[in-house]
């Protein structure tokens, strides 16, 4: 049995990711090693999709100011120690001025060894992580780059084929037409079209769905916080 083999279920990209996240870079590099002798479409969409510090630090400041307002300070001061004053201080400019001096004056007094400044990072990026999963963040709009797609395993696990942006899915049309391929007279090809123009339309009702679940359950939790 291979690695990925326990991955391939719906929600096992992004277990593979946590676990890529949380592992030592040695390690890290180590599982990847084993996920591109099984399948290189996986390694690949998963190292694109691995969060690192340096990324987040390169998102916008309203996003940024999303992440570091519900971090615990000592463990942003402590992420942040050692980076040069000039990006600490872009860093923190999206902040209030008295959570901004808050910070600085963290990072003024703290002395983190190398151990503690890795551990503090990996707690963000942890973080972040949650932040993504509760819908605070949202890596589409944010990150592209760095978003899952809903069904990533089964389209990984077809060979990494997925549909192109400009794809016309009109389901009363006869014939598909990607429009990134042209015609096509390959029935292996068109069925390939066929099951994602289904798919496609699956996933958009299950996106909708999903949006009116997260919608009510914003309601309860707005009423909880009011209780509360």
């Amino acid at each position: 049995m291979g690695m990925l083999d326990r991955y391939k279920k719906k929600g096992g990209f992004n277990q593979l990711l946590q676990l890529l996240e949380t592992s030592p870079m040695a390690k890290r590099e180590q599982f990847l090693g084993l996920i591109a002798g099984e399948s290189p479409a996986w390694e690949d969409a998963l190292r694109k999709r691995i969060l690192t510090i340096d990324k987040v630090y390169s998102w916008d400041g309203q996003y940024l100011v999303e992440i570091f307002s519900r971090v615990q300070p000592l463990t942003l001061a402590n992420a942040l120690h050692g980076s040069p004053q000039e990006q600490v201080d872009q860093l923190l400019g999206c902040l209030p001025p008295i959570s901004k001096r808050k910070i600085t004056d963290l990072l003024a007094e703290s002395n983190p060894t190398p151990a503690e400044k890795s551990t503090c990072i990996s707690r963000m990026l942890s973080e972040v992580r949650g932040f993504i999963s509760q819908g605070i963040l949202k890596l589409e709009k944010i990150d592209p780059d760095l978003h899952v797609p809903e069904n990533i395993e089964e389209v990984l696990s077809a060979g990494g084929f997925t549909v192109p942006l400009t794809y016309d899915y009109d389901t009363t049309k006869k014939e598909a037409k990607p429009a990134a391929v042209g015609e096509t007279t390959d029935p292996g090809a068109q069925q390939e079209v066929d099951f994602l123009k289904r798919k496609l339309n699956q996933l958009a009702s299950e996106v909708n769905a999903l949006k009116h679940e997260n919608s009510v359950l914003k309601d309860k939790l707005t009423q909880i916080k009011k209780i509360a």
